[in-house]
Order: structure tokens, then sequence, then C-alpha cells
């Protein structure tokens, strides 16, 4: 798949964006996966874990309904305290803020610091997922008001995340709009 064929959609993610050389760059997927700081590995993986796991619970009495709501219960406090963590990974004097965002790129607003080509490491926060994500990028477009910064670097579970997460914006998206048709008719 190519980044054109992923769903780009407009939102505001809290990014850190740190200019490299070349020679940063790690040599090979491995070497990345390597590097990733814990926090992030640890944030991917329990976002796969609920994908995997709590989706196919079956509810089919009292009992099973409240070990969901307990299961639920048990979740929210993990992404709370796993959100903590990752509040500490985002460091001020890199922030930037996403204008949009799909698994294949990510558009920023241009400040004028980068050129075409130009390689970059990203720590992308998305609070809607209590997640966060560790990867590389070149920059393959620039203009005036705007850059896009296309992965090179980033692991599978990382770009599915960032998959759903754009469903999960879309939709919300969508059911505001309905909302608001709905409040102006």
């Amino acid at each position: 798949m190519n980044n054109n064929e992923y769903f780009l959609v407009e939102h505001t993610l809290s990014i850190n964006l740190k200019s490299i050389d070349k020679e940063e760059l790690p040599l090979s997927q491995h070497a990345f996966e390597q590097e990733i700081p814990g926090p992030f590995r640890m944030a991917s993986d329990l976002a796969q874990a609920d994908a995997n796991i709590l989706t196919p619970l079956k509810l089919n009495n009292e009992t099973s309904k409240a070990l969901w709501q307990y299961l639920q219960a048990q979740n929210q406090k993990i992404n709370t305290l796993l959100s903590y963590v990752l509040t500490q990974q985002d460091e001020e004097k890199s922030r930037h803020q996403s204008l949009k965002f799909s698994a294949g790129c990510l558009i920023i607003k241009n400040n004028n610091t980068l050129k075409k080509e130009d390689i970059v490491r990203l720590k992308i926060f998305l609070p809607e997922e209590s997640s966060a994500i560790y990867c590389y990028a070149y920059v393959t477009e620039i203009s005036a008001e705007q850059c896009t910064l296309t992965y090179t670097f980033i692991r599978d579970q990382d770009r599915e995340l960032l998959i759903r997460a754009s469903l999960h914006i879309q939709s919300q998206q969508l059911k505001d709009r309905a909302k608001l048709r709905e409040e102006n008719s």
C-alpha cells in the first residue's frame, strides 16, 4: 500500500519533531525498533492488546456484563496511567501541531525551518487512543502554508494504530456534523 492509499483526516495532534542528519537515521527496520523508547513500545503494544482481546468477549448474561464493565474500568485506569507516562515524553521545545494525518503521512503548518527531503524524528501523541508513536519521516512536500512528512521508519502495529485513530476521529466528525445539521434544521 502506498501512502496515497491511506485516508487523510483533518485533526490536530500534538507532535514532537526533531530534524536529524541522514547519519542518525537507523540502518534497518530492526535497528529502528531497537531504539524505540520503552513508553512508546508499551503504548503501542497495549493499544494492540485492547483491539485484539476485549472486543471478542461475549455478553450473554448479567455476570459477563459485570465482568465486561470491570474490565473496561481496569482498562481505563491503565490508559489514564499510560497517558500520564506518555506526557513525560512530550518535549515542549520541539512541540508542533498536525493539520492532518493518516497512516502514511502527517501534515503540519510550515514554520520555515524545514526543507524538502529533510529527515525528522517524530513522536505522535494520540490521546484518543491513549497512545503515542515514535517514528521517522521525510519532508516530501512543502508549500508556503504546510509541510507533508511521509513516514519512513514506523512499526506495522503503529501504522494500524494510526488507521484506527483516523477512523475513530472521522466517525466522531461525521456524528458532530450530523448533530449540527439536526440543530440547524
